[in-house]
């Protein structure tokens, strides 16, 4: 009778602490991943921020500010984590998220290419690990996490809050040929978008049209607009009364 009781305790506990994704609104990214060997090594680190925000978490730098109102309480906060999984064949990825006890609340499928240069591998391993976290359709639910574990001060970026995508989906060209050292990144904006790169710089500032397929757009003091043709993106402007275009790398 005590062994049935207790094991029934044990499930309604399990039951009572078990997590989800929906159950957090913020997200720590470290500026290095454990399996990695410098910061931001093949834009990892910039490339997971980016999709969590897309996903819909606030997402932050271990190195960055917190406000108050966030950090009195770590446990409702996720640390995410890339891990590596590679093989003689395979470039293989997989993102793990950790409570604050450092307890596995969720990890993702893993994403895998046989592309071999690591600098274009290792995103695309990614980016395809990613795609079963979007399949979650994470909302978060409010729910509060409560703890009397010991307050760990981390730092929110300086930055301005991403708002909800247009129900439109943008394409994009990143694909395998992609050259990651010219990815832009697309923020939204109250207007349009701003693209930046690893720096994180702005780059540029895209405005929005009636058509989704044309934007806008500034780069430092040239005007021109940012077009879609035949799946790519390409910013336009005038110089010595020519026309000069020139494709873009944009992840939205």
């Amino acid at each position: 009778m005590k062994k049935l009781l207790f094991i029934v305790l044990l499930l309604s506990s399990v039951q009572l602490f078990s997590q989800s994704l929906n159950d957090y609104q913020y997200v720590i990214v470290p500026t290095k991943f454990i399996d990695f060997d410098v910061e931001n090594q093949y834009r990892l680190n910039t490339i997971t921020k980016f999709n969590l925000e897309k996903m819909g978490f606030i997402a932050f730098y271990e190195n960055s500010e917190i406000p108050k109102e966030i950090m009195n309480n770590r446990c409702d906060i996720l640390s995410a984590e890339v891990i590596k999984d590679n093989n003689l064949l395979w470039t293989r990825l997989y993102v793990v998220f950790k409570d604050c006890y450092g307890k596995v609340v969720h990890q993702s499928e893993t994403g895998k290419t046989k592309v071999k240069e690591f600098i274009t591998a290792y995103p695309i391993a990614l980016d395809e690990a990613f795609q079963s976290l979007f399949k979650l359709n994470y909302k978060y639910n409010g729910k509060k996490v409560t703890t009397t574990e010991s307050v760990v001060q981390v730092t929110l970026p300086k930055e301005n809050v991403v708002e909800k995508k247009p129900n439109v989906s943008l394409p994009t060209t990143v694909s395998e040929t992609t050259d990651y050292s010219k990815l832009l990144f697309a923020q939204p904006t109250a207007n349009g978008y701003q693209l930046v790169d690893s720096t994180p710089k702005v780059v540029y500032k895209l405005f929005k049209t009636d058509s989704p397929s044309l934007f806008l757009a500034q780069k430092g003091n040239q005007n021109g607009v940012v077009t879609l043709k035949d799946g790519s993106w390409f910013f336009e402007y005038q110089e010595n009364e020519k026309v000069v275009s020139e494709k873009l790398e944009i992840k939205f």
